[in-house]
This record gives C-alpha cells, structure tokens and sequence, in this order.
C-alpha cells in the first residue's frame, strides 16, 4: 500500500511540473467549462445554420476513422474525457451512448500516430456539419477545424486494464506526440512529443 502512496504522489508531482498539452497562446480563450457539446451538435445538424456560433474548444476523444484529403486529413472521433495519462486512473465515463464528431486538420501528422482506437486532445473552431462514411452508412457529425492535436499511441487499448503494467512501480505511459499547424503557413505543422518510459 504504501509503494502505491508514493507512485501516487509521483504521478501528481510529475504532473506539476510537466509541460502543457498545447502551447499557451493556442490555449488562449478556450472554452474548457462552459462548451456544451449536444448544444453544438444539434445546431450544426439544423437545416438552417444561418445564425451558427463558432467556439473555440478543447476536445478529448478515440480514433473510430482517419480519412485522407487533398488538404489534409479528417478525423472521425468519439467524445472522450482528456486524460493526460491514459489508462491510469478510473475508466472515462459512461455517456448514455456515443458522442462522435470530425476533426478536419490542414496537415498530415505521421500515420503511426494516427491509428484506429488511438486517444487524443484536439483544440479548433467548431464548424457545421458534415457527411462521412461509417462503416457503409453516410452520417452527419459536427466538425471542428483543429489547430493542434496531441495524440496517445494507445495502440486501439480502450480500458486501464488493457494497459501496460511492469514491475512495482506498474505505469508505462504510451507514446504520445502533438501536431499544430503553424499560424501564418496554414500547410505546415510542428510535432512535439515523447515516447514514454
């Protein structure tokens, strides 16, 4: 028990003092607790979207789909809690079925990166809806035009016991990278990322 103490406290010091997610001036007025994502869900499906509000938000979520594009990529995702060390700690919520959404990014971040079941942190623009293939079905899903991701190489794992434990100390975080695109060269990007321990 007391081995456990302290990995505890390791974790929660570690966490004081490592670096952000995202840099700081991509942070810069981001919703974090007043998005409302069914809100913005059912305003970017209504047929008149005239009056559509844009938000600045940072989004937590699953790989379900990457789609390739002549001006990047598209993201299919599955509304996740961000977790800053995925599976350590209690399992994400339950949500009374998937919340899913698109990332559109105007880059092409590396593709061992981007893999089905991967956990990832995005921060964009909310958009309007639109049309992409799941599975054979056309679905309509809210879109988020993305300036950073940050991506764990989950390796598709989705629960704290598919996660990898070795010895006394057990955590060994995973891979994990992140992707902005430079602001006044909308096609070039920089990465920045461990390979866990």
């Amino acid at each position: 028990m007391r081995t456990l103490g302290l990995f505890v406290m390791g974790v929660l010091l570690a966490a004081c003092t490592t670096t952000p997610m995202f840099p700081p001036e991509v942070m810069k007025d981001v919703e974090k607790e007043t998005f409302d994502f069914k809100a913005w869900k059912e305003q970017a499906s209504s047929p008149s979207g005239t009056n559509f509000i844009t938000h600045k938000v940072e989004l937590g979520g699953r790989i379900i789909k990457v789609i390739q594009k002549s001006e990047g990529i598209v993201i299919l995702a599955e509304k996740q809690p961000i977790e800053k060390y995925p599976g350590y700690g209690p399992r994400s919520v339950e949500q009374g079925g998937p919340l899913m959404f698109a990332i559109r990014y105007h880059g092409i971040p590396e593709s061992d990166m981007l893999q089905v079941g991967n956990h990832l942190a995005v921060v964009g623009v909310t958009d309007g809806a639109g049309t992409n293939v799941i599975g054979w079905t056309p679905t309509t899903l809210p879109q988020l035009v993305a300036q950073c991701l940050h991506v764990w190489n989950t390796k598709g794992l989705r629960t704290v016991d598919d996660f990898f434990y070795e010895g006394t100390m057990g955590y060994s975080p995973p891979e994990e990278r992140t992707f902005c695109i430079a602001e006044n060269k909308e096609k070039s990007l920089s990465a920045s990322g461990s390979t866990g321990s």
